[in-house]
């Protein structure tokens, strides 16, 4: 104990230091204690103990908290840093958590000054004695509430990796694994999932919820959507609530769900897997190196510099950051701009050329598994997109008869006043594409006229399914959306964007202008009178049973080419997550396809041909289009 210390903690057999004793021990544990600190120091003490033999607790105070480890030493777990680095980053954005001049502080109290010790003092002995109070490959911490007399055990793991204790190696062409790298049989044809006995209710809870930690920071249900719905919020930092969503018959599996796309979320926003290293220009590049940006579809150069746009116009001479990607189609590395492989990287002043959402994201038990989802998205977002801006009426679909799910939404739907229209917009893609028109046939003068969204996927009927579920679950939450803080859909404040597409800059944004009654000539096309199909007359043979997964996915590469489309897969997975789930995660990137934005400024239409020359081959314009002929409106997509 240092001379000056006062006995805050009780008594304990083992030395009390404050933080500049501590900066420089050299041997043997002790307890921290830090009453005031900075998010520097933690970083600080985190380097000290990695490189010398001492088993360092800290204790520390933030306001009413109290928290207590992780054990510092060579070879743990995890640090000060990264576990402080979590616990800021679950409070949603209100605190500078990644500013190292950050000061934290907080008073101990008396009479809960013993027992905060007690646990120190737990954590170190264990430690001494050779019995880690690490759990595998978390550590532990306590935190405790001295304001409620209340204290909870946390186990700590780096996500993402920590640039202290859990540097991720660097992104090279080399360290990119060939894809697909080997036979993936499926235990059951009709699904194109692999098995997975590790991701049980209880091992994804257990290995993500966290409230005080994350990576899923909350898990909440709804009981008036369509299906039970469970959102689970990711650790992000942002002030957004963002994270996964799952609707299911049931709350464990809508967990279930929730919890899965909050791994895809999270790993998809940047890189959790490895280090960016790569700053070229792509005439430094070359093609040979690196995808074209110009390939990806550019922003409208008219939109370059307004308050809403978040990028750059760009030129092959501008440097950028770059991952490695691997094509499917070439069978080698490739780079691509890191802001298009994750969607959320930190700004920094780094240079983005477009916006990027989700999109082409995938989560799946093999990394082909993911990449095939992921391309699932991709078609499914260019089919609608397609249609969209070229305004082409579409065949329609009977529903399933046998689908009894799909009929009970059809019906929650009626009950609203909503009657259910599917359209087939499969392209030149090949994979079945759907998009769930629901339209509004009440009386009630101020009711939404219309929702859409839509499915892609192997089998038809799982197409149609998704995209039911997501545009019935749209109508039946549209009153609240409308009345929801900042009233989002109210029509008053949507109204003037039907000649101001620029001021649509959120998704409902998005949904909202096009329920109004003022925008229907914009979606008439919807509801052309169009040939009427069964499922197997718009799809014959599909979908063809599938024992591999990994022959599948080779089969639907092999398609694109045909059509002289390029797959590239980014490997996204964070590896904590997949050598405990067995998960992994996947951005399928398709140059030359429509991109699904948000913001009306950032769309992005330009330099990609297809758009113009696909709905001619595929009967739906009597000749190629020119751009003029677009309807270049903001697009309703959820």
């Amino acid at each position: 104990m240092t001379p000056d210390m006062p006995p805050l903690l009780g008594s304990l057999p083992v030395p009390v230091l404050d933080a500049e004793s501590a900066s420089t021990a050299t041997a043997g544990p002790a307890v921290v204690l830090l009453t005031r600190w900075t998010l520097g120091l933690a970083e600080e003490l985190s380097r000290h103990a990695l490189t010398h033999p001492v088993a360092l607790v800290p204790v520390r105070f933030d306001g009413a908290l109290a928290v207590v480890g992780p054990v510092l030493r060579p070879g743990a777990a995890a640090c000060l840093s990264c576990t402080e680095y979590q616990r800021l980053a679950t409070t949603g954005g209100r605190v500078p958590w990644q500013s190292p001049g950050l000061a934290l502080a907080g008073v101990p109290s008396p009479a809960l000054g013993e027992a905060v010790g007690a646990l120190a003092l737990d954590l170190l002995e264990a430690s001494v004695e050779g019995a880690p109070a690490d759990s595998g490959d978390a550590a532990t911490v306590h935190l405790v509430h001295t304001a409620r007399a209340t204290w909870s055990t946390h186990s700590i793991r780096p996500v993402g990796g920590c640039a202290v204790c859990r540097p991720l190696p660097p992104d090279s062409a080399a360290s990119v694994a060939p894809l697909p790298s080997g036979p993936r049989p499926l235990p059951n044809p009709t699904r194109l999932r692999g098995a997975n006995a590790r991701t049980g209710n209880a091992e994804m809870r257990a290995a993500l919820h966290d409230e005080r930690f994350g990576p899923v920071r909350g898990l909440f249900r709804s009981e008036d959507s369509a299906f039970c719905l469970t959102t689970a919020l990711v650790t992000d930092g942002r002030p957004l609530d963002d994270g996964g969503y799952g609707r299911a018959g049931d709350f464990a599996d809508s967990e279930r769900v929730a919890l899965f796309e909050s791994v895809e979320r999270y790993a998809g926003m940047r890189p959790t897997g490895r280090r960016t290293e790569l700053r070229a220009s792509f005439a430094a590049l070359g093609p040979g190196r690196a995808v074209d940006p110009e390939r990806l579809g550019l922003p409208d150069p008219a939109y370059h510099g307004h308050p809403a746009s978040r990028t750059v116009p760009y030129t092959p001479q501008l440097e950028l950051d770059w991952v490695h990607g691997w094509s499917l189609t070439r069978g080698r590395a490739i780079a691509v701009p890191e802001h298009v492989a994750y969607w959320d990287v930190p700004g920094d002043g780094r240079p983005r050329v477009v916006y990027e959402s989700s999109n082409g994201c995938g989560l799946g038990n093999s990394l082909e598994e993911a990449a095939l989802y992921g391309l699932f998205e991709v078609a499914e977002r260019d089919a609608f997109l397609m249609a969209w801006y070229a305004a082409t009426p579409l065949p329609r679909v009977e529903p399933p008869p046998e689908d009894l799910d799909t009929a009970l939404l059809a019906d929650r739907a009626a009950m609203a006043g909503y009657r259910l229209v599917l359209l087939d917009a499969t392209n030149d893609f090949g994979i079945p594409a759907v998009v769930a028109v629901c339209r509004y046939e009440g009386s009630h003068p101020e009711a939404p006229r219309m929702f859409l969204a839509a499915g892609a996927h192997h089998d038809p009927r799982t197409a149609i399914r998704s995209a039911v579920a997501e545009v019935v679950t749209n109508v039946l939450e549209s009153a609240h959306r409308a009345f929801a803080d900042g009233r989002p859909r109210d029509p008053e404040r949507l109204r003037p964007m039907l000649d101001r597409p620029e001021l649509v800059l959120t998704l409902d944004d998005h949904v909202g202008l096009s329920t109004l009654p003022e925008a229907g000539p914009r979606v008439e096309f919807l509801f052309a009178d169009t040939p009427r199909l069964s499922v197997a007359e718009a799809w014959p043979g599909a979908p063809e049973p599938v024992t591999d997964l990994a022959a599948l996915l080779e089969a639907t590469v092999s398609r694109l080419a045909d059509a002289e489309l390029e797959v590239i897969a980014v490997d996204q997975t964070e590896p904590g997550l997949r050598d405990r789930l067995g998960l992994h995660c996947a951005k399928v990137i398709v140059p030359g396809s429509l991109p699904m934005t948000f913001g009306h400024v950032n769309h992005r239409t330009r330099g990609l041909p297809r758009l113009l020359d696909v709905p001619h081959r595929l009967g739906r314009t009597d000749r190629p289009l020119r751009y003029a002929d677009l309807a270049i409106h903001p697009h309703p997509f959820p």
